[in-house]
């Protein structure tokens, strides 16, 4: 077994809480300073910390064990975190943390919550359910984190029903909806059921929010098509930061809006919001889109100063070389891949299409053999590009052989 460092073991193993010795104040009856439930709370304290340093199951187990001997393996708050640390090094809770539960003679919610939120970590949302139930069962009031784990539940199953019993029982047991992170977590779990009304609802209700819950709903309203509610959202948010402006950019982009998606990023540029991969990715886009060259240029600028130079990052050169192949400059498209010091599947694909569309069938096979010699696995789309390079160049047996390699070479289905 793996021991545990000098650092994490050195807090519990020292005699860190002196005997207590009997003082005597004015000649009287002598008192004891530290009591025996001060030095429980003490040792708790210790234990909860180093339980904090624990990296691996064999550190958890020497701590958890350390517990056991100093009669605390019934605290619900050292067992609590104990269950956490085994979520949070993926220990499945069904085994070892169920067990650790079951030794407990009077679990408080705490416990409860943290073996519900391991439960939903492990994907094992029905046992979830089953603990928050027993929970009730026992009389034990839910706090935040119980809700908060078990809405994620909902959303992550998309159990609509579920998450508006969760809502109503945290309506009833004291206004636990309007608590921030449980009223970001409800309106979550509306939007990935695709009840955005009832997401619009819990915001309009909430007597405070912070930018999740600015930005939720506004990335809903973009991926939903409503770029009008959308817009109005966002004039009305305080503090706009760049996930805000982000979710905008690229939802006008997905919607087919590339001018607006411009504008947007004009203004957060005027703003000095510093921008991201994400946000460059959907404004290069937006510019394939128009297929506008000097947009093009100047946000490339823009990704330099930013320190995205297409040279340097994946995502950002391969748009570039999708969108300036787009705009009609199949060369620059080259010269980008060519810098760029790390290239995958989109980077070879991007350029091969760019180099297929643009009547270059021989680079783009070429490119395309290039590609098979490295560790570059080629896809779907690598493939599309390729085969309508041969068809081009009115290489058909070539096609044909290329044809069958897909699904010989690389299991890719012909459809």
């Amino acid at each position: 077994m793996v021991s545990l460092s000098k650092k994490l073991i050195a807090p519990i193993l020292r005699a860190s809480i002196p005997i207590p010795k009997p003082i005597k104040v004015d000649g009287q009856i002598p008192f004891i300073p530290f009591s025996k439930l001060q030095q429980i709370k003490h040792l708790e304290s210790q234990l909860i910390s180093t339980l904090e340093e624990c990296k691996n199951l064999p550190q958890i187990n020497q701590a958890h064990a350390y517990a056991i001997r100093k009669c605390l393996h019934e605290s619900s708050y050292i067992m609590a975190k104990l269950l956490r640390m085994l979520s949070k090094i993926n220990i499945c809770m069904e085994s070892y943390g169920a067990r650790i539960f079951s030794q407990v003679r009077y679990p408080n919610v705490f416990l409860y919550t943290a073996l519900i939120r391991g439960y939903w970590v492990d994907g094992m949302f029905g046992e979830s359910v089953l603990v928050y139930n027993s929970m009730r069962k026992d009389g034990i009031t839910p706090v935040t984190f119980t809700f908060t784990a078990l809405l994620k539940v909902a959303a992550t199953e998309m159990n609509v029903n579920f998450g508006r019993q969760l809502h109503g029982e945290s309506m009833k047991l004291g206004g636990f909806s309007e608590d921030l992170f449980v009223g970001n977590v409800l309106i979550d779990m509306y939007l990935k059921c695709g009840w955005l009304d009832c997401g619009r609802r819990v915001f309009n209700e909430m007597p405070e929010r912070d930018l999740i819950s600015w930005t939720s709903l506004i990335d809903a309203y973009a991926k939903g098509g409503d770029m009008g509610s959308a817009s109005e959202l966002f004039d009305e948010l305080p503090v706009k930061d760049m996930v805000a402006w982000t979710a905008m950019v690229t939802g006008f982009v997905q919607n087919a809006k590339p001018r607006e998606a411009l504008e947007y990023f004009e203004r957060m540029q005027s703003a000095g919001v510093q921008t991201d991969e994400v946000t460059l990715v959907g404004i290069i886009n937006a510019c394939a889109q128009l297929g506008a060259l000097k947009y093009a240029n100047w946000v490339r600028d823009v990704a330099e100063s930013s320190g995205f130079a297409p040279a340097n990052d994946l995502h950002v050169g391969s748009a570039f070389i999708d969108m300036y192949s787009k705009c009609g400059c199949v060369d620059e498209a080259y010269k980008v891949f060519k810098s760029m010091h790390k290239k995958n599947v989109y980077s070879y694909s991007s350029m091969i299409i760019g180099l297929a569309i643009h009547g270059r069938a021989s680079s783009a096979i070429e490119l395309f053999e290039e590609m098979v010699k490295t560790d570059v696995k080629p896809n779907s789309v690598t493939f599309i590009g390729v085969l309508t390079a041969c068809s081009h160049a009115g290489l058909v047996e070539q096609g044909k052989r290329l044809f069958e390699v897909m699904e010989i070479s690389y299991g890719l289905s012909h459809a």
